[in-house]
């Protein structure tokens, strides 16, 4: 009922407008194709998408938004021209279409070869082949299926009204060939997706796959390809481009078909960013690449990136385990900065209520980011958005609202609401709502695991002279909110690590964060380095050293770590060793959730607790116990939630 009702409406509307003249159905058509344009959202959101992916460098989101719009109209503007198909004759050809490289065509057709027209969804493809055969150089078509049979034929006898052959389904590569062996001129579209068993070809600066059926024809039947490209002037006013030949003998390459495909797409990419309104960018057309983008967003606290970083390595991970390289999952980091608390508080209101609809999203982001933050994500492109934190959160909505993609949140997003967010990583002791869309961790991701620690425990090794059987590892951070790294107290930690080191014989290898207070620092460097047991004394400050923490964790026995971090005491538990968290200097007497989590952490059997005054007894005892060490299976568990996403 559906087919009836299209094929009648589009009868009805082909004999009004054969009554109409074309610059009116063409002045109709773009007025509609705004209408089309805020109706259909999800293809709306793919073309912007895709213009994004092809002109973020050089584009901003007005413009980008601008011919998105236009690409509507034009739509508009050829289903319009679809309708008067029936006007196209020589008179029609002659007054509307100017036809440049004329010569090319009649060349070809005068070569005793067959000759593949082959263009693609640009400007109006449909009347493209009808102006071939109003000029003396009939053409067989090859054109796709619709569901609708009625609706299909109807379209295919308005193509065929005036000298053009349709190849229809069923024998469509037989005829196809048959007409190019009876050296006839036969059109071709070639610039869709053609899934995983496309050719790949550069498009855009991104592997794309491409149909290679055509030019495996051409190759086969001994044809000559002849791109073509109809752009629209103003309003039924056209050029109809002929290019030069792309010809087999001219190639001997064992890989011809490959490259000549790509000269095709080079032409294409040309004739795109001159006329970028006029090709179609509604469909998938990256949709089997294999490359794909993280981007991911930092607050400047190094704990969140890394958690960040970790999350967008499962994605790496995920896609590698379904036949991905490495290097085809490309993560990218770019700095969030705000011009002031008041900004951030307005932007993330607003993010409450985004939607791609707002004309004022990219101005309140424009409005709120410092400027080189703001030009930096805007020329950025992702398909998955990842951040942690309410800082970010914000900008992690708008920029998944921008690229049309999908995003992780790792802790609470704040204000927001869990709702704006493909899916949410957060820790139990957060207490977060059950949903969808939600993951709980006991720990904080991070980028700890065995291949890191490997790799970067080998490196340390042919840096530092371990001699003794026990190493003692030390992670010293700094102050946060609720706790401080007093001198007084860092003084108490580095007599217990140094007591542990001379009761056992042990190599120390130690780390600060940049955190750490300048008067720890100082303090640390006057009472470790005159010991023999200090192996390793990185003040990340003064120089941070490359995968320092995963080294350190490979080759200690038995770790500890200040308290005030839950991505730092995460990693030590993460190594597989014994842990030891001291506390830090209360800067209230509120309970914390930094002392909820580590509460919780102790009671199930993964850290053990001390005061710093007390920190060279616990280590002694943890380490003179022999007990499984517990571990946790929240890498697993981010694993199969990014998979269901993905």
């Amino acid at each position: 009922m559906i087919d009836f009702a299209a094929y009648v409406f589009v009868r009805v509307l082909n004999f009004i407008f054969s009554l109409l003249p074309v610059s009116f159905a063409l002045w109709l058509g773009r007025r509609l194709g705004i209408v089309a344009f805020w109706v259909n959202k999800k293809r709306r959101l793919i073309a912007y998408a895709n213009l994004k992916a092809a002109f973020a460098n050089e584009k901003s989101p007005r413009e980008l938004r601008a011919i998105t719009k236009r690409v509507y109209q034009n739509m508009v503007q050829t289903f319009m021209e679809v309708l008067n198909l029936t006007k196209v004759n020589k008179r029609y050809a002659e007054k509307y279409i100017e036809v440049i490289n004329m010569e090319r065509i009649r060349d070809a057709s005068q070569s005793g070869r067959g000759t593949i027209l082959m263009t693609a969804h640009f400007g109006d493809w449909e009347l493209s082949s009808l102006v071939s055969s109003a000029v003396g150089f009939p053409i067989t078509v090859l054109v796709r299926e619709q569901k609708m049979k009625r609706l299909n034929e109807l379209l295919n006898r308005l193509r065929e009204s005036n000298g053009c052959k349709v190849i229809r389904k069923g024998m469509d590569v037989k005829n196809l060939i048959r007409a190019l062996r009876e050296k006839n001129i036969v059109g071709i579209l070639a610039d869709q997706d053609a899934g995983k068993n496309g050719v790949l070809v550069d498009f855009f600066g991104r592997p794309t796959s491409s149909h290679s059926g055509s030019m495996e024809i051409a190759k086969h039947t001994d044809s000559l390809i002849l791109p073509a490209f109809i752009v629209r002037i103003a309003g039924p006013y056209h050029k109809l481009y002929l290019e030069e030949y792309i010809d087999f003998r001219n190639t001997q390459s064992p890989d011809a078909v490959r490259e000549n495909l790509q000269k095709h797409m080079r032409i294409l990419e040309k004739y795109i960013r001159e006329y970028p309104d006029q090709w179609l960018w509604l469909h998938k057309r990256w949709k089997s690449t294999p490359v794909r983008t993280v981007l991911v967003l930092s607050d400047g606290k190094a704990g969140h990136l890394n958690q960040s970083l970790a999350i967008a390595r499962q994605i790496q991970r995920v896609r590698m385990a379904q036949g991905y390289k490495e290097t085809d999952t490309k993560i990218s980091v770019v700095d969030v900065k705000y011009k002031s608390a008041f900004a951030r508080t307005v932007l993330t209101i607003a993010a409450k209520f985004a939607t791609w609809r707002c004309h004022g999203l990219m101005r309140c982001m424009e409005a709120c980011l410092e400027k080189n933050s703001y030009e930096t994500l805007m020329k950025s492109y992702s398909e998955y958005v990842v951040s942690c934190g309410s800082v970010t959160a914000p900008v992690n909505v708008y920029m998944a609202k921008e690229n049309n993609a999908r995003n992780i949140i790792i802790m609470k997003p704040g204000m927001i609401g869990l709702r704006q967010f493909s899916l949410a990583i957060i820790p139990k002791h957060d207490r977060p709502r059950l949903r969808k869309n939600v993951v709980t961790t006991t720990l904080a991701p991070n980028l700890i695991d065995r291949d890191s620690m490997h790799e970067y425990g080998a490196k340390l090794r042919g840096q530092v002279n371990i001699e003794k059987n026990v190493v003692l590892g030390a992670m010293i951070g700094g102050g946060n909110p609720a706790f401080a790294m007093t001198k007084d107290m860092a003084n108490k930690a580095i007599s217990g690590i140094i007591e542990f080191c001379k009761a056992y014989d042990a190599d120390l290898l130690l780390t600060t964060s940049r955190r750490t207070p300048k008067e720890v620092e100082v303090l640390i460097k006057e009472r470790l380095s005159k010991h023999r047991f200090c192996k390793l004394m990185v003040i990340a400050n003064e120089k941070n050293v490359e995968g320092a923490v995963a080294g350190i964790l490979d080759l200690c026995d038995i770790v500890t770590v200040s308290g005030e971090s839950v991505s730092m005491v995460s990693e030590a538990i993460h190594s597989g060793k014994k842990v030891v968290v001291f506390d830090l200097e209360k800067k209230n007497d509120h309970i914390t959730k930094y002392e909820r989590v580590l509460e919780s952490l102790e009671r199930e059997g993964y850290v053990n607790c001390a005061h710093p005054a007390d920190l060279g007894t616990r280590l002694d005892k943890v380490w003179r116990t022999v007990r499984a060490i517990k571990k946790v299976d929240d890498r697993d568990r981010t694993f199969e939630a990014v998979k269901r996403l993905l």
